[in-house]
């Protein structure tokens, strides 16, 4: 099961961005609750307010707009609303792309799927390479 949740404070209590998270959710059509918590003695001074899924701090000190927390939940939730990174829930058993372990739906061959950024960013420098080598030989 997937969990989100706001590290907040009194001087820092994070309004925009659970407003903003709570929207994104809503348009991807995601019902997931989101928990409010407040940072006590035992933060880590990190800046806040800070958000979290499946306990992986993805958000600190900022409060993105609603079309950037989709995108940031598009990459780390799957369609079933689980993280494609950690324990699978479909299958029981950890997702092969951090833990090693084979056969996991939520995994290509035992690796997590990587983002749509990512590629992009792969595909960009390849054409810069492309291109030098092509300056360089003529």
């Amino acid at each position: 099961m997937t969990s989100i949740q706001l590290f907040h404070s009194r001087d820092c209590p994070g309004n925009t961005l659970h407003a903003n998270i709570l929207r994104a959710l809503e348009n991807l059509d995601r019902n997931i609750p989101v928990e409010q918590v407040e940072a006590g003695p035992e933060h880590d001074g990190g800046p806040l307010p800070a958000l979290a899924v499946n306990g992986r701090i993805v958000v600190s000190g900022v409060e993105p707009t609603v079309r950037e927390l989709e995108l940031l939940l598009a990459d780390h939730l799957d369609e079933d609303g689980n993280s494609p990174c950690g324990s699978c829930d479909s299958c029981g058993m950890e997702c092969g792309g951090c833990h090693g372990a084979e056969g996991c739906p939520g995994c290509e061959n035992g690796k997590t799927p990587g983002s749509l950024a990512g590629k992009i960013i792969g595909f960009v420098i390849l054409l810069i390479i492309l291109f030098t080598a092509v300056k360089i030989l003529s």
